[in-house]
């Protein structure tokens, strides 16, 4: 099938759908092909992990930034 994307999704746009950074008609435009193109789906499965394990690892870093604001104010004591 062809969007108005072209045949398949290019890597811009299954970023930022796997980001949820599309408008709504974006987003369904996209959803209707991915339901017919297997090329596609695992495109963006595969942004959709990155965009996963990306979220992952700032949240640790945040914790570990966290960890030592803490560990500096009880030394500061």
């Amino acid at each position: 099938m062809t969007t108005t994307l072209g045949p398949h999704l290019d890597a811009e746009t299954a970023e930022k759908y796997s980001l949820e950074k599309l408008s709504a008609r974006k987003i369904a435009e996209i959803e209707k092909h991915l339901l017919i193109c297997e090329s596609c789906q695992n495109d963006v499965a595969g942004w959709d992990a990155y965009v996963a394990a990306m979220q992952k690892a700032a949240a640790q870093i945040r914790k570990a930034e966290q960890n030592q604001k803490l560990k500096r104010r009880v030394a500061a004591r």
